[in-house]
């Protein structure tokens, strides 16, 4: 078995079928493919509550305000993104920052945006009000009943893998859904080829080498949701991406899983210093560029 990350051999089992890369501590499950099929019906009607108010102690409509104020800050970070990566009108150059405003309202118009593995559709929501032309697919059918009305028809209910599309995207969101999938390669290259030149890929995933992960990790990896085919650390899913073509724009370092901690009460008054200090989160977001191959 070889890393899907760096195609090392050095992998070393660390719970049951679950291993870790030694090079560049990707953590994955022994046949990917096989096991997604053996677990793939977690996905069913109350997937997306139960899970959620698992890990927040509420569910989607309670948590409503905090998840918009994400979806915003994330398509804030997207659209600035979006800006310094366009081609200038002015002087035809990229990274203009003398025509920066002039180009602010005009450069975002109308951008083609597709969320991958959308889910509950607030993202979508959030980015079409603010003028995207969105589109989101997801292969769980459940999905249909928690969707805002507005995004409905702009939602598809289709594995990514089998969508075919001759149209061309600004921005690709993957929000907590790259671990999930069996055939990683494969979807960033097709992710590559969906986006223009200078589109932004944007990923957020679990950290595999982040903070409770780094702090417990044999209790960390027994708490991993059966359904994450793989977890990667900041190197290796940034490698990964430079593999495949895309330049690392922006790394944020994010969330924090006191489940997966086995000793509270020794660990909580520390942890924004533990976190500030080493700079890791549980899960980290991704914002890279297409560039040519």
């Amino acid at each position: 078995m070889k890393c899907i990350a760096c195609d090392s051999n050095h992998l070393i089992k660390v719970h049951e079928n679950l291993f870790k890369c030694k090079r560049c501590n990707t953590l994955q499950r022994e046949n990917p493919d096989e096991y997604y099929k053996k677990i793939k019906t977690v996905y069913n009607d109350s997937y997306f509550s139960e899970r959620y108010k698992k890990r927040h102690g509420k569910d989607i409509k309670q948590d409503i305000d905090n998840i918009k104020k994400i979806a915003t800050r994330r398509i804030e970070i997207i659209e600035n993104l979006l800006l310094r990566e366009s081609e200038c009108e002015g002087c035809n150059s990229i990274n203009c920052d003398g025509c920066y405003v002039r180009n602010l309202v005009k450069s975002l118009k109308n951008r083609k945006l597709l969320d991958i593995g959308c889910g509950s559709g607030i993202f979508l929501e959030v980015a079409k009000s603010r003028g995207f032309k969105v589109k989101g697919i997801d292969f769980n059918k459940h999905i249909l009943h928690i969707l805002p009305e507005n995004i409905k028809e702009d939602v598809i209910i289709g594995d990514f893998l089998s969508y075919e599309t001759d149209e061309k995207f600004d921005v690709i969101t993957m929000f907590f859904v790259l671990e999930h999938m069996p055939n990683v390669k494969e979807v960033l290259r097709k992710v590559w080829g969906m986006l223009k030149y200078g589109g932004i890929l944007a990923i957020s995933t679990p950290n595999g080498n982040g903070f409770t992960a780094s702090l417990t990790p044999s209790n960390y990896y027994s708490l991993i949701p059966e359904d994450h085919l793989y977890e990667f650390s900041v190197k290796s899913l940034t490698n990964l991406l430079k593999k495949n073509n895309f330049r690392i724009s922006r790394i944020i370092n994010t969330g924090f899983h006191p489940e997966r901690i086995t000793n509270k009460k020794l660990v909580f008054p520390f942890v924004s210093l533990y976190q500030k200090i080493i700079n890791l989160g549980d899960t980290f977001e991704v914002y890279a560029v297409k560039k040519l191959p």
